[in-house]
């Protein structure tokens, strides 16, 4: 037998059989799908940076080369401030510390650090409301006994007296015995932010400007590894501004500072070497790699027009998972939009990244909590390797789109901030207020008509979840009286101010005496941006809702006053349901039927002052007139039909409806109707 001797094809390729999909070919199918429907309604959604997100992206999405991106590690930065993108390491796990206890502070601290963390962010506030109350050295350095910050590094966050808290720092570092040279921490110096949050700053703004550029030469000539300034955009996406807005405010605030450090007689790498930034990240998976990407390759852009060199066109991008986004009511929910904030802002390189613990909207987190947000960071470096690839979201036709048109609409709005003036006048001014309630004012609107749906509180709500219970954040207090004296400070420059406060916090010096000191009769002022969480209008509700059933021993009820068989009722009824239970209101399900005095037997067991007449629009036309009537006759005093007002014939008939409940309505408003209406002592006026 004479053997087959021809070479064996091992190739395999599956799509040789198909011909090449072509674009055409992809909408002309969509097209039959939409039977008729607008592709731009139905397919196309826009970010509140007006941003048009396509369901499909393609190479003709993106055709720069790739210069325009440049490689990990390389100049423009959009794929990296290191060459291994987020580094072999992974990025810096960064805990977050706010409890005011000093003691407790500490505890919670070294538990990080042996849980996992790399690295800590110090919440400090002299008063004890927003962190850790910080009056004196010693209560800082009880907050850091034990922890080695020359390998796990400290960034400080403070709202207010951030010079003198930073100088604290310094004295803590000195008595611990570290080299200056190894701190390669952040000394959390943002006065701009701490307006834009308290209102107010301590004395007017060039002098502010003055006295942080004078820290900023102290610092770069004492610590060479450690930054003055950590530009805290997230109070930004904490008041309601869009993606664009908060990086834009983050470059204007930057370039403000830089002016000043250059007029204080720092060079321009030298003035680079003191920035960096800490943005917000969400649940937006997309816009979170874009925005992170953009932050990068814009400061690069700025530092190169300021005439930087290269090694000083990147800063670190920390980020933190957004505070607006967290929800007190089914908080559980919240771990899981931490972890694709946190995914995402791992996979777009940033340094460090903070995960809130998931009861951070309740009150001060709990171990769990805490232990929890530790665990995310680590479960993605460890398990599923995020910082073993390179630049993961780089070339991919979407996320290069996304970045570029961020970019774009972020420089733009930078530039206008540059037209106003520059930040501190945009800031004092209202613009940047204004601007923000802009864009906060649409998305309010799109989360009152559960456009925007936030889970686990205006979608798919658990009316009857028990509430976490755990500590409170304390009552504000005082600070304490002036102890130990500062003597008359010398003009802001070239390190010499801040040599002079640490000299004092030596010497004995408090928080109070050295705000005493810094203070001045002329200072800047704003009306303060708010601090938002999106869930918060319906969570007021839901409070209402506890409250009524604290006073009268149940919630209150709407029935569902179900028409028909359950093929007929029950798609429209779990919709009633779904909508009343996010404002509090529990929804008593009727049996179904067409009989009028049936349904009306079933509202009266149901003990509801309200109800919603559930089924398809033939049922409405067939009997929503006797239905309507038997629920007045049995004591309704508000009836809904769940259905468009303007798809059903019921809408000719005067059965005294009293409001139509639809995708896309005004359930707010539908739900404060309903409490006014349920509540006897109008209690709901002071959650307006």
């Amino acid at each position: 037998m004479v053997k087959d001797t021809k070479p064996i094809d091992n190739k395999l390729s599956l799509a040789a059989d198909f011909p090449n999909a072509a674009h055409d070919q992809w909408l002309k199918l969509v097209d039959k799908v939409l039977s008729g429907a607008s592709f731009d309604k139905k397919l196309v959604s826009q970010t509140y940076d007006h941003i048009a997100l396509q369901p499909l992206y393609t190479r003709s999405d993106w055709n720069a080369d790739i210069d325009s991106i440049g490689l990990p590690g390389g100049a423009p930065f959009t794929r990296g401030g290191k060459l291994m993108g987020t580094s072999i390491k992974g990025w810096d796990i960064r805990q977050s510390c706010c409890n005011p206890d000093p003691i407790t502070a500490n505890k919670e601290i070294l538990e990080d650090l042996e849980g996992g963390a790399t690295s800590v962010v110090l919440n400090v506030d002299p008063k004890g409301a927003k962190g850790a109350m910080v009056q004196s050295i010693d209560d800082l350095k009880t907050i850091l006994e034990g922890v080695h910050i020359d390998l796990a590094p400290v960034s400080l966050e403070s709202d207010s007296l951030s010079l003198p808290i930073a100088v604290f720092l310094m004295q803590v570092i000195k008595e611990k015995g570290i080299s200056p040279k190894t701190f390669s921490g952040n000394f959390g110096v943002d006065e701009f932010t701490n307006l834009a949050t308290e209102g107010k700053l301590s004395t007017d703004i060039q002098t502010s400007l003055a006295r942080m550029s004078d820290m900023a030469a102290y610092v770069a000539q004492t610590y060479p590894n450690a930054r003055t300034f950590n530009l805290r955009s997230f109070v930004y996406h904490s008041a309601g501004a869009a993606d664009a807005q908060e990086i834009g405010c983050a470059l204007a605030t930057a370039v403000e500072y830089l002016r000043a450090m250059t007029r204080a007689g720092l060079n321009i790498n030298e003035a680079c070497s003191q920035v960096a930034f800490t943005a917000a990240v969400d649940a937006d998976l997309f816009l979170s790699v874009a925005k992170v990407r953009t932050f990068r390759k814009l400061w690069c852009r700025v530092a190169e027009a300021c005439g930087a060199d290269t090694n000083n066109r990147t800063a670190p991008i920390a980020v933190c998972t957004a505070q607006r986004m967290m929800s007190r009511r089914d908080p559980w929910v919240n771990i899981l939009r931490t972890t694709v904030a946190c995914f995402g802002a791992g996979i777009a390189g940033a340094d460090s990244v903070t995960v809130l613990p998931f009861d951070t909207a309740i009150g001060l987190p709990s171990d769990l909590a805490r232990r929890i947000a530790r665990n995310t960071q680590i479960v993605l470096q460890e398990e599923v390797g995020l910082n073993r690839v390179i630049d993961p979201a780089g070339g991919a036709w979407m996320f290069e789109r996304l970045t570029k048109e961020l970019e774009q609409k972020a420089w733009s709005f930078f530039q206008e901030i540059e037209k106003n003036g520059g930040m501190a006048n945009a800031l004092t001014s209202g613009f940047i207020s204004d601007k923000i309630s802009a864009v906060q004012s649409e998305r309010s609107k799109n989360i009152t008509h559960r456009k925007d749906l936030i889970t686990g509180v205006s979608e798919f709500p658990n009316i009857h979840e028990p509430q976490l219970k755990i500590p409170k954040m304390p009552i504000q207090k005082s600070l304490s009286q002036p102890v130990g004296t500062v003597g008359k400070l010398p003009l802001p420059l070239n390190g010499g101010l801040t040599k002079a406060l640490t000299c004092a916090v030596r010497d004995g010096a408090n928080i109070a005496a050295l705000s005493e000191s810094l203070w001045s009769t002329t200072n800047a002022s704003m009306a303060a941006l708010p601090n938002l969480r999106l869930a918060a209008d319906f969570e007021a509700l839901r409070d209402l809702s506890d409250a009524f059933k604290d006073e009268f021993g149940q919630r209150p009820k709407v029935f569902l006053a179900n028409i028909g068989g359950i093929s007929e009722f029950t798609a429209r009824a779990q919709f009633a349901k779904n909508l009343f239970e996010a404002g509090g209101i529990e929804a008593v399900a009727g049996t179904g039927s067409t009989e009028a005095a049936t349904i009306a037997r079933d509202f009266k067991n149901s003990n509801s002052k309200l109800a919603v007449m559930c089924g398809i629009d033939e049922m409405y036309t067939k009997y929503a007139l006797d239905v309507c009537a038997a629920l007045k006759d049995a004591g309704a005093e508000l009836i809904y039909i769940a259905g468009r007002p303007e798809t059903q014939e019921s809408r000719h008939l005067d059965v005294g409806i009293d409001d139509f409940i639809f995708i896309g309505c005004d359930a707010h408003a539908i739900l404060t109707k309903a409490h006014r209406q349920l509540n006897p002592n109008d209690r709901i006026s002071a959650h307006e």
